[in-house]
Parts: structure tokens; C-alpha cells; sequence
């Protein structure tokens, strides 16, 4: 992964009519950096198990079902996720919406269609639909475990959830590797009224990000930050589904000089992408979520 130099003008969005032929879209190779070997895990025989009930710290665990002859998790209610690997689509050249699955916590969460359909799928739709960026879109949500070894093939990875993270050692260094090959990182708190509003996540993502940068801390992102402007000019921050003043009124990042590695977004975009009730602003603000996830994906692939 490496940065190509393009400007944000090369994605575009869509017309509503007479939509262009795709001749100007990324190549998700340019990001490589280096010679990454692509994931080969093995699936081991035997149907359906639990195979993550170990607890963790912090009394977390991960309990949804996986089923190890698809290679898929089964949602908690109802839906699969899909385990993504690079090779599903062998010439790099679309770009995938991928969550990161991590230890000790709900990563999962959304993924399937708990509410009204899965909010990673959808959002991806919603992409593919609005913008010149060449979409891998499944039939299902996908994921990538955080210790897969095609983890460096994705130039963007996508992370929520309400609880603890759990992260050993050779993980933090992987992350580390992973940001200064270029890779990009959005992350959010699910649920930010938790805990007296100190979040859900929130607590856990700063620090997994002390460790994963001793030497940076997260700084708010201003209205007038690119990130907001990129496709959709956003100059009012509207949020996700929970914008709560004086706690999930803004987002902040881990930067690198000027250019963002580690979006935070406290409000929540995922929760509005399933398609719940937004406060205070609801439709508009479900609107300035899908629009800002796009803006998201679309800096991380110029910049």
C-alpha cells in the first residue's frame, strides 16, 4: 500500500443519469507495497462451532456461531458474514468494504440484518451506486481477521463495535506495519451514551491506539478538514445515529504529517447505514452519514 498521489477528483460521483464508463478508477495493487503473501488459511473439517469461546479480558467473547466447512459466521440473528480473502477477486482491481475482525469484543456488530438490513452491505451499495469506484459487491457482508496474512492487501479496513479489544503483542506491531505500509483505518464507537458517556469502544480504541502509536495522539478533525469535503461538502457536522453534544459532536484521527491513517468517528455512521432512527436530525442525518462514509472511503483512496 502506498500513497499514488491522485487527487480526489479522480473518484467521482455518479450523475443521475447517463452514468460514464469506469476508465479512471483505482487499482487496489497500487496501494501494495513490498511482496505480501496472500492468506492461506486452512478450513478445518467438522460443521458448525463455536470456536472463540475462550474469554478475554474484560469478561468479553466472541460467541456468534462460525462454520468452519463455509467459512462463514452466522449472525445473531439472522444473515452469514462472509470470510473475505484477496483471491476472490485475483486482479486487484475493484475495492472491497471489509470489517476487521478483532479479539475481544463484539466486531460483528451490524454486520447482519438485525435491524433493517445489514449496514455494511448496504453501505457498500450505497458506494457502488454514488461514486466512479470500481465496487466488489458479495452477497453478503464480508470480514477479514485481523491476523490473516492478506491483511496488508486491503488499503481500507473498517472496525466497531461496543466493547473491549484485546490485542496481543505481534497485533499491535501488525497494525503498525499495516498503517506505515499506507494502509487507512475507520473506526467507530457503536454506542457513545455507554458508560456515562464515555462510550462503548471508545476507551478501548484510544488504547489500542497508544499502543499502536506511543509517539501520536488523536486530534479533533475541524469542518474544514478534506475528509469532510472530498465528494459531499459537509460543513456542519450532522454525525451517525447518536450525535450527543460535548461527546459525539466531532471526530478525531491519528495523523501522519497533514494526511489521516486512523479516522474515529464517535457518532456512529454504521448504526444510521442499518437504517435506525438518527437523533436529532434523523433523515438528514442518516443522509450526511452515507454521504460521509463515501467521503471516508473516497480520501483514503486519494490521499
Amino acid at each position: 500500500m502506498s500513497n499514488n498521489n491522485r487527487t480526489p477528483q479522480s473518484i467521482k460521483k455518479k450523475p443521475i443519469s447517463d452514468v460514464k464508463p469506469k476508465s479512471d478508477l483505482l487499482s487496489r495493487r497500487s496501494f501494495l507495497k513490498g511482496s505480501v503473501g496472500l492468506a492461506a488459511s486452512a478450513i478445518t473439517a467438522g460443521g458448525l462451532i463455536l470456536p472463540a469461546q475462550a474469554q478475554f479480558g474484560g469478561g468479553f467473547r466472541e460467541y456468534i456461531p462460525y462454520d468452519a466447512t463455509r467459512d462463514i459466521h452466522y449472525g445473531t440473528r439472522y444473515g452469514i458474514i462472509e470470510h473475505h480473502y484477496p483471491e476472490m477477486n485475483p486482479t486487484g482491481e475493484k475495492f472491497t468494504f471489509v470489517r476487521l475482525k478483532y479479539p475481544g469484543g463484539d466486531w460483528y456488530t451490524n454486520i447482519v440484518n438485525y435491524y433493517r438490513w445489514p449496514s455494511d452491505h448496504k453501505f457498500t451499495e450505497v458506494l457502488a451506486e454514488n461514486t466512479t469506484i470500481d465496487i466488489e459487491v458479495r452477497e453478503n457482508p464480508q470480514y477479514v481477521d485481523i491476523d490473516d496474512a492478506g491483511l496488508f492487501e486491503y488499503p481500507f479496513l473498517f472496525m466497531t463495535g461496543h466493547r473491549g479489544i484485546r490485542l496481543s503483542t505481534e497485533q499491535v506491531r501488525k497494525l503498525r506495519d499495516y498503517f506505515e505500509r499506507g494502509g487507512f483505518l475507520h473506526v467507530e464507537d457503536c454506542d457513545a451514551r455507554l458508560n456515562g458517556g464515555r462510550g462503548g469502544l471508545r476507551p478501548y480504541i484510544h488504547e489500542m491506539l497508544r499502543k499502536v502509536f506511543p509517539e501520536k495522539k488523536l486530534e479533533r478533525l475541524e469542518m474544514s478538514h478534506p475528509i469532510y469535503h472530498t465528494l459531499f461538502q459537509h460543513d456542519e457536522y450532522l454525525g451517525g445515529d447518536k450525535r450527543i453534544v460535548g461527546i459525539s459532536d466531532h471526530d478525531e484521527a491519528i495523523m501522519d504529517d497533514d494526511r489521516v491513517m486512523v479516522y474515529f468517528c464517535p457518532s456512529d455512521l454504521n448504526c444510521a447505514w442499518e437504517g435506525r432512527d438518527c437523533y436529532p436530525d434523523d433523515k438528514a442525518q442518516q443522509k450526511w452519514a452515507f454521504e460521509q462514509g463515501i467521503n471516508v472511503v473516497a480520501y483514503a483512496l486519494t490521499r
